[in-house]
């Protein structure tokens, strides 16, 4: 999968979601190792991104995955912790910090599902 999130997070905010939009559903038709690859790509890329860019790229990611049934969230949300967790510590650091600030700025209809559905660790 050759997407680049940073490009992705600068687009303006619809073409945004329709990008990572087309990008989840890919990730939804891989299989488990492909897609853990693939997820590991974006988030080595985004770790050269700026601040702003990982949290257009992170909110944008909510509020697209918000939208799918919760079996799917779930999913998208474990397969992503999962990939996080074998990723250098302070890319895990910088991620957890960027994530928790991007929850707590969305609307509370996103953000409720997106904390009902996340994997408890």
């Amino acid at each position: 999968m050759s997407v680049n999130p940073v490009q992705v997070a600068k687009l303006p905010y619809t073409d945004r979601l329709d990008n990572i939009q087309k990008i989840i559903q890919a990730l939804l038709s891989m299989d488990e190792k492909t897609a853990e690859g693939a997820v590991k790509e974006l988030l080595t890329a985004l770790s050269k991104a700026s601040d702003e860019d990982y949290k257009n790229w992170c909110e944008g990611t909510m509020r697209v995955i918000s939208m799918f049934d919760d079996s799917i969230v779930k999913s998208v949300l474990s397969l992503r912790m999962k990939v996080v967790s074998e990723m250098p510590k302070e890319v895990q650091q910088r991620d957890s910090k960027m994530v928790m600030e991007v929850l707590n700025s969305l609307d509370e209809t996103v953000k409720e599902k997106i904390m009902k559905d996340m994997p408890k660790t």
